[in-house]
């Protein structure tokens, strides 16, 4: 478990000392976030849940596939039980992917047109906090289910 973080944390440090392409890519991200964050701070911190939740998916992903391991002849179950971890993570990052790239769209119509694009965001965010609440809900319904499967 403890090399998974560490493999979490070198990726995520490493990029950013890499190039300065990158560091343009941050920049142009922290903007969105920060934009998001003013316009519409439940959104973001939807969005922020969404992310620990697929890393979390991930984490339990990777403790599957060593059980797997470790128990081959237990494969009919465990494949069940990452088949629907992995229906889960694919839901999450679907609704984060598409969540994303909305909120790009509109911070850029945001600056293009500073009112108009306020507008058209608070008309987007609101649609996207629900779709990513609906989606948080079924991660935390899926993951009680699967709980109490194994229990």
């Amino acid at each position: 478990m403890n090399k998974y973080i560490l493999l979490l944390f070198l990726i995520i440090l490493f990029p950013l000392g890499c190039d300065d392409s990158i560091d343009g890519m941050n920049d142009a991200q922290n903007q969105v976030d920060s934009f998001l964050l003013e316009i519409n701070p439940t959104l973001y911190r939807t969005m922020l849940e969404i992310k620990a939740e697929i890393v979390l998916v991930d984490t339990k992903i990777n403790q599957l596939y060593e059980l797997k391991g470790m128990f081959p002849g237990q494969r009919k179950m465990l494949d069940k039980s990452l088949k629907q971890w992995q229906n889960l993570r694919k839901d999450l990052h679907f609704t984060s992917t598409n969540t994303s790239n909305q909120v790009e769209a509109a911070y850029v119509a945001y600056k293009i047109d500073e009112i108009q694009g306020r507008k058209k965001f608070s008309i987007i965010s609101e649609t996207l906090l629900k779709e990513a609440n609906q989606v948080l809900d079924n991660a935390e319904t899926t993951k009680s289910l699967i709980g109490t499967f194994y229990e």
